[in-house]
């Protein structure tokens, strides 16, 4: 698993390497809904628009998503918490982190 830089303000971008592709992450925080969304870009191209985080539940996993067919994205708590994602919680050393899971590792699982 790999952890994903996230957010550090309302709006965001992150360039992530990802099974020796680049990606662009833009992240938005969605202040009426209460939650983080998330764009994918591969050389400037959407890979896929609008995508709300959520705990727990794998982003477009067992969906054909052309040039993202390598893995999936969850956002994962990293302590035992009832916290809900929020705008000031996301990220690496933060109460939740967004995580890259291969396809490899997820047919380990």
């Amino acid at each position: 698993m790999i952890k994903i830089p996230s957010p550090t303000s309302a709006y965001a971008e992150h360039k992530v390497p990802l099974a020796g592709v680049t990606y662009s992450f833009v992240y938005r925080w969605n202040g009426t809904a209460a939650v983080w969304m998330l764009d994918i870009y591969l050389n400037n191209s959407p890979v896929i628009l609008g995508q709300a985080l959520l705990p727990q539940s794998a982003l477009f996993y067992g969906k054909p998503i052309t040039n993202f067919d390598h893995g999936a994205l969850v956002v994962l708590p990293n302590v035992n918490t009832t916290e809900k994602l929020g705008r000031d919680n996301l990220g690496i050393n933060k109460l939740y982190t967004l995580y890259y899971i291969s396809n490899k590792e997820l047919e380990e699982l």
